[in-house]
């Protein structure tokens, strides 16, 4: 009976975690409109009322009752991995992991074996070598 619940809760969180991954993509999506990513040493304001990026973030953050960090993260994650790349299936957090490497997209594409399950696929433990 124990392992029948652990398989339902299983289920019922790995449909969580896509949720939360559609949702934190969609806030770092909606972050990049308010404040699109600007190279090294760009203009940081924002047109007319001269909030900053910074500034304008930190009101999103506010009013969406999220971190200024969390929104801050979910910004950039969505910066480097265009909703082209993304993985379906697999977690913001890999995303974030991943979002570093040289390689991402097709790295992303070719998740490790799971020793435990014989499986290919990513984990917020499989970190990048």
């Amino acid at each position: 009976m124990l392992r029948v619940r652990f398989e339902e809760l299983v289920a019922e969180s790995v449909k969580l975690v896509h949720a939360m991954t559609r949702c934190q993509f969609a806030v770092g999506d909606a972050a990049l409109e308010i404040a699109p990513l600007r190279p090294h040493g760009g203009d940081m304001s924002l047109g007319e009322d001269e909030l900053g990026v910074e500034g304008a973030l930190r009101i999103f953050a506010e009013e969406i009752g999220l971190s200024f960090p969390t929104v801050r993260t979910c910004r950039w994650v969505a910066a480097r991995w265009p909703a082209e790349q993304r993985q379906e299936g697999v977690s913001f957090e890999v995303h974030r992991i991943l979002a570093s490497a040289p390689d991402a997209f097709e790295r992303i594409k070719d998740p490790p074996v799971n020793e435990r399950t014989g499986r290919r696929q990513w984990s917020g433990d499989a970190g990048v070598q």
